[in-house]
């Protein structure tokens, strides 16, 4: 390669790394403008409640973004070390595969409310859950390793130059945390269509359609990691890493407000986040149809009485 085709290609990919840099700037200013949007939802359905499983995992996918998102701005854009190259991203990618676990946790906790807390399925879901971002750690420290890093050619405007990287080892990471997507996608869309075809439940078309949405545009976007990683030119491979890790957060806390915003703070005061009154996934359809019918569900702290148009709740016989 003699030295104009070097430094063209030099050019090339230091534009690259800017237009990520101006990605994850745009990523962070669109986690910023959600906060500021539905902070007054925040404020009267989140912090004014009591300390619950679901606020905490709200909180911190919420709120962490901020810290690796952060890291991530600086490592595209400052004057750093070879080092301090390698520390940064070690910390940010770890941060963000994080964030996208605590995020996919509160869907993971939605499936199995919706199952009406079935064991054997929460117990699948466990075993999903801790397979897919085990896994993803793990492809993660190789993927890490396998970085190598040289002085900026252009401090002043390009941050970090890596030079080496595993292509293979971050499109595994992709493809993991993208079926999980699709795998917990499926899931809702079976709970639904086998469950609750006929069900006029107001939460389980809040979960469903939220669910739904979710998961379509995360999996859009992981499928666009992919695109980067083999076909994008160089420089482009992490271009949607930082967007989907605040999609991930986005939309998980989104969901979150929407649930209590429907029913109140108390909506994580339940197992799974969810209100028993709510959950009538053993109503047979036609519950909804024939005024006469009554139908007695019995869920681990009480007896759910479902009528048409209204439940009551009634203290468990032993």
């Amino acid at each position: 390669m003699n030295n104009t085709t070097l430094v063209a290609t030099l050019v090339e990919v230091g534009w690259a790394l800017r237009y990520v840099a101006y990605f994850d700037v745009a990523s962070l200013t669109f986690v910023v403008a959600e906060i500021w949007h539905s902070l007054p939802d925040e404020v009267s359905l989140v912090w004014h409640s009591k300390w619950s499983m679901g606020k905490t995992l709200f909180l911190l996918s919420r709120y962490l973004g901020f810290f690796d998102i952060s890291v991530a701005i600086y490592y595209t854009s400052a004057a750093n070390g070879v080092k301090l190259c390698e520390r940064l991203f070690a910390a940010g990618s770890t941060l963000q595969v994080v964030g996208v676990a605590l995020a996919e946790t509160i869907l993971y906790l939605r499936v199995f409310a919706l199952s009406a807390k079935s064991f054997r399925l929460g117990v699948l879901l466990a075993i999903l859950f801790v397979g897919f971002h085990t896994a993803t750690l793990v492809f993660l420290t190789k993927f890490i390793q396998s970085l190598e890093y040289v002085k900026s050619p252009a401090p002043t405007i390009i941050g970090c130059f890596p030079v080496k990287m595993s292509t293979k080892d971050l499109s595994i990471i992709t493809a993991l945390v993208m079926s999980s997507e699709v795998v917990i996608l499926a899931m809702t869309i079976w709970l639904v269509l086998a469950k609750f075809k006929r069900s006029k439940s107001r939460l389980v078309t809040l979960m469903y359609r939220d669910g739904l949405v979710y998961f379509v545009l995360l999996t859009a976007i992981s499928a666009g990691n992919m695109i980067c990683y083999f076909v994008a030119p160089p420089g482009y491979s992490f271009l949607l890493i930082t967007p989907q890790r605040a999609l991930h957060s986005i939309l998980a806390t989104r969901m979150v407000l929407h649930l209590r915003k429907m029913y109140g703070p108390s909506v994580d005061e339940t197992p799974g986040g969810i209100p028993l009154s709510e959950i009538v996934c053993a109503v047979p359809a036609h519950v909804y149809t024939d005024p006469e019918s009554v139908q007695t569900l019995k869920k681990p702290y009480m007896e759910i009485v479902a009528w048409p148009d209204r439940e009551q709740h009634v203290p468990r016989s032993e």
